[in-house]
């Protein structure tokens, strides 16, 4: 029956508890055990590279411009990319080589002078060949007991200068076509490595001061025009927007670096007209490349709509479905796009203005608006999405037919930045003054170069999604026509091979962003010959970049094979008011945001966006066509968690079964703890049945500097059962992927994938056919830093939703939990209103 609401837990802190701890055993792993020969070998190698960079950076010319300065990539070896294994201990020590950014996943990057690199080499050389041995007091045997400084020299895979071909990847003729492209906004985006200024190291600072005025010098005998990047939360170490001209005399910016994390700053000149003379793109290139300050070089994206197919069915939509009624709450999404017109009108509570008559274009934000509004009325698969939404005509990107790109640098000078700025004045707008907490952005950007690279756009949502606790939610992008895959094959092994063919429908910036939603599309039901709920041949998919789960989920977004008389089988209208039929992942994201949009405007007050998207998370659904064996091991690269339910399905469960939501933080030294006796009616001979479902939130710390290791604090969940010797062991494990083999991932790659390490959203699931030998569980949500990295001390929050069902309907599973959670001083309340009971208590 269903009749018992989702809970939210009262008072969470009475699950604060000391963290557990686990201790590195002895100096850590030697990594080429019993191999002292091999050893030997590694470590020469590695100690000839680290000479090799120091003969580099002690030339007359280098010593003369940088005082020595260089930046060093250690590369881990695959097995020994975890924290333990990272050489700050003994090789690169803070005070000497401050560890300053991450490339790839275990790709530290180090700040070094010939001063520091010297004391690198010569602790490799105290690397030992031969490993002592100790006696082991618990075994009473001689062990081997390797040194800190062999441990460290095993883990590294090698030791490599960061070069100019780290720093860009495109050449100076493509660079200058592409920045000579009306919209981009004409400037190159340097990256520079942030400024230690470490006092207790003066041969590191000298040598930044050096670099520093090196690159002031530089620029100002170029003809440039350069300013500093705007940061982002601080994270963005410091950063040039850098314009090269056709100026008739050089430019004179300045340039200032001082301090931890100070931003460079580029005194601007004036917006000159830039150059499409490749040879002098090549100038400022090598110049900026040579610089030891300059982490890289890259093209700015291009804003554009989404491609996206519509056909008119040459009939009017009923248009009694677009009556607005105010007799219930109702939702409410902006819509970041070109404009909201025809019948929607009605549902348009604000328009944000920015576009003029003439260079509006409303045919796609109409289109998204109408699935917001009335996807039930004018498509019965989608019977059960209720009636009315209120839309926020976020009208930001102007008209473009011809895909010039004029128009947008008119409203755009400075091309994206510019744009961002104005979706930040908007959303803040409409968060504050109307409580909007659910964004459709159904646009996606391209940028020539490294396709693997974190974009800005990405960087900004996050910033924007943290600071005003709102969610975006991102269509993945639609793969161009020349390059689609063939319709879903109801083979499910040709299926996979299909994908296993496409190499071309990565997901588009900015689906990658972290902190937000991004959405895939799959095959409406009913249509001939189609496989119903598959991905979409157009639909671009994950994975996420270096493995992080994206896109989130999926939704239905049209077929990419249209059919006589019914076309794509998606229906909405066109700002004329006709019934139109169209397919793309952006008309899957509004069926996304309106349930985020429907569930926020149940719940009374304000939950955390966290809170909203573990709901979202841990109510979807894998279509069945997902779940077949030989797809299971890739769907979360197509759909993520899956489709979500109807708001009204996450908020109200049936009686054989609690769902209970924890909206906290983890403090320092701290996890949150929760050990609970199960369900008595899912215990039979002391084994445990029934289902549990486990999904993770959190605003961990985000350092973008660190690269593909940008998340700096994991918070992760588990939901463990007592063993026989009192311990406890995890249960779950990651939906949409199948069960971990005997003995679980060993190495971090498969951590990252098969335990969700790392990663912002985690969601796993357990069926329990008697699983013993105890029926005492304990919930955990726990905390691991990075390598030298501090837990915040204001702490990380996080929102958990934690679920146990009996699968058949029966058991009294609601009670029997809440009774038990009574029993421990743990209170909760219905989640709808909980706002208000929190508020009493």
């Amino acid at each position: 029956m269903t009749n018992e609401p989702v809970q939210v837990v009262l008072n969470p802190e009475a699950l604060r508890a000391a963290r557990d701890r686990k201790t590195m055993n002895g100096n850590g792993k030697d990594f080429f055990a019993g191999r002292d020969d091999a050893f030997r070998s590694h470590k020469e190698e590695l100690a000839a590279s680290a000479i090799g960079v120091l003969r580099a950076i002690t030339s007359e010319e280098h010593l003369a411009e940088f005082s020595g300065l260089c930046y060093v990539k250690v590369v881990m070896a695959t097995v020994a990319i975890a924290k333990s294994h990272r050489p700050q201990k003994k090789l690169f020590r803070p005070t000497w080589t401050p560890h300053v950014g991450t490339a790839g996943m275990g790709e530290p990057i180090y700040a070094c002078t010939p001063h520091s690199l010297k004391k690198v080499i010569q602790e490799i050389a105290a690397a030992e060949i031969t490993v002592p041995l100790k006696l082991d007091k618990r075994t009473g045997k001689m062990v081997p007991n390797p040194s800190r400084n062999r441990c460290e020299v095993s883990a590294i895979e090698s030791i490599n200068l960061w070069t100019a071909t780290d720093k860009r990847d495109f050449s100076a003729a493509e660079g200058a076509a592409w920045l000579a492209r009306a919209g981009t906004g004409g400037n190159y985006l340097v990256e520079l490595f942030p400024v230690t200024t470490a006092e207790q190291n003066p041969q590191l600072q000298l040598a930044e001061e050096s670099s520093s005025i090196s690159l002031r010098t530089a620029l100002s005998a170029l003809n440039v025009d350069a300013q500093a990047m705007k940061p982002i939360s601080g994270v963005l170490a410091s950063g040039v927007s850098l314009r090269v001209t056709d100026a008739s005399k050089p430019s004179s910016p300045t340039l200032e670096l001082s301090g931890a994390g100070k931003d460079g700053s580029l005194a601007d000149t004036s917006r000159s007209i830039s150059s499409r003379d490749a040879t002098a793109h090549q100038r400022v290139l090598q110049s900026l490349e040579r610089n030891p300050l300059v982490r890289s070089i890259a093209l700015p994206a291009e804003v554009r709509t989404e491609e996206f197919d519509s056909v008119p069915m040459l009939q009017p939509a009923p248009s009694e479905i677009f009556e607005r009624e105010m007799s219930r709450t109702l939702a409410q999404v902006g819509v970041i796009d070109g404009g909201v017109s025809g019948p929607i009108e009605e549902w348009v509570e604000a328009r944000w203005g920015q576009l003029s008559t003439s260079d509006r274009d409303a045919s796609h934000g109409t289109f998204i608006s109408g699935l917001l509004v009335a996807a039930g009325q004018l498509n019965a698969y989608l019977h059960n999405q209720l009636a009315g939404c209120l839309i926020y005509d976020i009208d930001v990107l102007p008209a473009d037919p011809g895909g010039t790109g004029v128009a947008f640098a008119a409203y755009y000078p400075n091309g994206l930045s510019d744009f961002m700025d104005e979706v930040e004045s908007a959303v803040r707008e409409f968060r504050e003054s109307r409580g909007v907490r659910v964004f459709n952005f159904s646009m996606n950007f391209t940028t020539p170069g490294n396709s693997s690279r974190y974009g800005y756009a990405a960087t900004r949502l996050d910033e924007l999604a943290a600071r005003y606790d709102v969610i975006f939610v991102i269509s993945v992008g639609n793969v161009h026509p020349s390059q689609q895959r063939s319709e879903w094959h109801p083979d499910p092994s040709a299926a996979l091979a299909g994908l296993a063919n496409d190499t071309l429908s990565l997901l588009s910036e900015p689906g990658e962003s972290l902190c937000n939603a991004s959405v895939s599309a799959l095959n409406p039901p009913g249509l001939q010959g189609q496989v119903p709920f598959a991905l979409a041949k157009y639909s671009r998919r994950g994975p996420g970049l270096r493995g992080a789960t994206k896109p989130d989920f999926a939704h239905i977004g049209g077929s990419g094979t249209p059919l006589p008389g019914i076309g794509s089988g998606l229906f909405s209208v066109d700002e004329h008011g006709r019934l139109v039929a169209g397919s793309g992942t952006s008309y899957a994201a509004p069926l996304v945001a309106r349930r985020l949009a429907d569930l926020d405007a149940l719940i009374e007050g304000d939950v955390s966006r966290e809170a909203l998207l573990a709901l979202l998370v841990h109510h979807a659904h894998t279509p069945d066509v997902m779940s077949q064996p030989s797809i299971q091991p890739v769907a979360q690269n197509l759909i993520g968690f899956g489709v979500p339910s109807t708001a009204e399905d996450m908020l109200q469960r049936d009686d054989s079964e609690i769902s209970l939501v924890f909206e906290s933080s983890v403090q320092p030294g701290e996890q949150a703890t929760m050990v609970f006796a199960w369900p008595e009616s899912l215990v039979a001979n002391g084994k445990c049945y029934g289902y549990a479902r486990l999904t993770l939130v959190a605003r961990p710390v985000l350092a973008y500097e660190h690269g593909d290791e940008r998340i700096r604090v994991n918070i992760g969940a588990r939901l463990m059962q007592e063993n026989k010797d009192g311990g406890f062991e995890n249960r779950v494990h990651p939906v949409n992927l199948p069960p971990r083999t005997a003995g679980g991932p060993s190495t971090e790659r498969e951590l990252l994938k098969e335990a969700m390490k790392w990663q912002i959203v985690k969601c796993f699931d357990v069926r329990l056919a008697g699983r013993g030998p105890s029926s005492t569980w304990k919930f955990v949500v726990d905390y691991l830093t990075r390598a030298d990295e501090a837990m915040p001390m204001s702490g990380v929050k996080f929102a958990a939703v934690l679920t146990i069902a009996d699968p058949k309907g029966v058991a009294p599973v609601f009670q029997q939990v809440r009774q038990g959670l009574s029993q421990l001083g743990i209170r909760t309340a219905d989640i709808r209103t909980s706002v208000r009971a929190r508020t009493r208590t």
